[in-house]
């Protein structure tokens, strides 16, 4: 199964791990892939250390579980240990909403992509607001900065905005951080600006329009995007994936199937 990783300074990757794995099986996981020692690495999940000797049935380390790595020279990693419940509501899920306990250093960005992740893309990170009372959470905050929480943590509404809002009707005022990125098929590569909240699968449309219209891609859709020697999660964002302004995303004809 695949964990994502976040570091004290705002790093992600995502890294297989055997299903029934011992926190120590992790960190060599991680050594493997991404060359630190095991011995420097501190692992949290749900605001606790793990410990080597227990495994990922013991903490309910899932499928997606998202896990905090701590490494020398972060110090206490500010956050760590405070959790925060955050109680989601939504004119867009039904029944009524979702609730989720995060970290309180999580930024509202990554908490964004989190909610798209939990209601299966009902709540897209690229087109929702978040509102804390009738305050709109800006994307560069950290969740706990909205609180104190009540003794059932606190509550925020999502918005999600229309796919083509008119400037004018557009309910953030902020833009959203756009990237460029190089889209390489074979031997042919086109520039596209997008924003880093774009999903993997919107970056699809996205192909069908201006010079990117020119790639010979296949007419059912049968290929895939690589980044870094890595398949791309189509529902996940490339902000998610670490995409950075200038890097390059790779297609590949065929698709992608499921692992045991």
């Amino acid at each position: 199964m695949d964990v994502t990783f976040e570091t004290a300074r705002g790093r992600r990757f995502t890294v297989e791990i055997w299903f029934m794995s011992t926190v120590k099986r992790i960190k060599e996981y991680v050594m493997r892939q991404e060359g630190i020692p095991v011995e420097s690495q501190r692992i949290f999940f749900d605001g606790k250390e793990l410990k080597d000797d227990l495994d990922t049935e013991h903490y309910s380390i899932l499928q997606g579980s998202c896990l905090r790595l701590v490494l020398p020279g972060d110090g206490d990693a500010p956050g760590i240990g405070r959790m925060v419940r955050v109680i989601v509501v939504s004119p867009a899920l039904v029944p009524g909403g979702v609730t989720l306990d995060v970290d309180a250093a999580f930024n509202v960005a990554r908490f964004k992509e989190l909610l798209q992740e939990k209601t299966d893309g009902a709540l897209p990170a690229a087109r929702m607001v978040l509102l804390f009372g009738k305050l709109e959470m800006e994307d560069d905050k950290t969740v706990g900065e909205y609180g104190p929480p009540g003794p059932d943590g606190i509550q925020v509404t999502a918005v999600v905005q229309p796919k083509q809002p008119a400037p004018a009707a557009a309910i953030s005022k902020k833009k959203q951080p756009l990237v460029t990125v190089q889209v390489k098929w074979g031997n042919m590569a086109v520039g596209l600006e997008v924003s880093d909240l774009l999903a993997v699968k919107e970056l699809r449309a996205e192909l069908g329009a201006g010079a990117a219209a020119k790639l010979p891609l296949p007419k059912d859709g049968g290929y895939f995007f690589i980044y870094k020697q890595n398949v791309m999660e189509e529902d996940h964002t490339l902000r998610w994936h670490d995409v950075k302004n200038g890097d390059t995303i790779e297609i590949f004809n065929g698709q992608v199937t499921g692992g045991a």
